[in-house]
């Protein structure tokens, strides 16, 4: 992606509100970001580091104290909430595509086609005229996911997207986001659950309305080792620290059975993130 420019660009950024006691809330704080088409960004940090006021400023929701936001105007964007019902408008499934479809000038049997594709997508196989009251959280999930896909658009930033849902549902949406992003779709994922970082292209985390590391998910999550980590005689491993750690985040679990095993003298050389990636290079051992 180093030859594409970006769709999306933030410049210093500060998004800053005045409390009930008179003080200054910085939600955002000097942030800067560059978005390019394809793209799979995880944001990551603890619950108030500035996650979701950063999903809320990309999408038009918040408004700037300062700094520059910059993107085409005719830059399709939408999003996917961490509470489901606060974006659900219509009362059936059939509405609620009905709602998120009517603005495209696509004919009838298009918006159709793509209402069937997102929702055998998801996983979802009701009626259209099912009432959308009677869905678990996690259904509604999945149904805001679906709309949001129906739209094609080219950048869809998903806010906790996986908080509602079982670990099959959640496993097919990272199937369905890499899909996506394959086929040039930006793809801005915001968790504070750190297994769900695992898969995309680049990590941002934040603290304090701070971003505070930008780069690829395998520099944050182990510790910068390089030739130390053949020395016979110490183990980087028994001291330093990744910068997931140093910001206070716990790494996923694969990750720290990894680092286990390397301040044991194992795993030299490989950083894997996944589980199936841990069991194949533990097998070489």
């Amino acid at each position: 992606m180093q030859d594409k420019l970006p769709i999306i660009s933030l410049l210093d950024v500060r998004v800053h509100y005045a409390t009930e006691g008179g003080e200054v809330k910085k939600a955002l704080d000097g942030v800067s970001l560059n978005l390019k088409a394809g793209e799979w960004l995880s944001i990551v940090g603890a619950n108030g580091s500035g996650k979701s006021t950063l999903a809320g400023l990309l999408l038009g929701f918040i408004p700037l104290s300062a700094g520059e936001r910059n993107m085409p105007a005719n830059l399709t964007i939408r999003g996917v909430l961490q509470q489901p019902d606060a974006q659900v408008l219509g009362d059936t499934i059939e509405e609620e595509f009905h709602f998120a479809l009517s603005h495209l000038h696509i004919s009838s049997g298009e918006k159709a086609r793509r209402r069937q594709e997102a929702l055998q997508l998801v996983g979802l196989h009701y009626p259209l005229d099912m009432v959308i009251a009677r869905l678990s959280g996690g259904q509604k999930q999945l149904l805001n996911i679906a709309t949001a896909l129906a739209a094609k658009p080219d950048v869809l930033i998903m806010d906790e997207p996986a908080a509602m849902l079982d670990p099959d549902a959640r496993d097919r949406i990272e199937r369905i986001v890499q899909s996506v992003t394959s086929n040039g779709t930006a793809v801005i994922w915001i968790t504070h659950h750190l297994e769900e970082a695992t898969l995309c292209d680049r990590i941002m985390a934040m603290s304090k309305g701070k971003c505070i590391y930008d780069g690829i998910p395998e520099s944050f999550f182990y510790p910068e080792v390089t030739a130390m980590e053949t020395s016979s005689d110490t183990n980087p491993y028994e001291r330093l620290q990744s910068p997931c750690e140093e910001v206070g985040l716990e790494p996923p679990f694969t990750v720290k059975t990894c680092l286990i095993l390397k301040q044991r003298g194992r795993l030299k050389g490989v950083n894997p993130l996944r589980p199936e990636q841990l069991a194949k290079e533990a097998a070489r051992w």
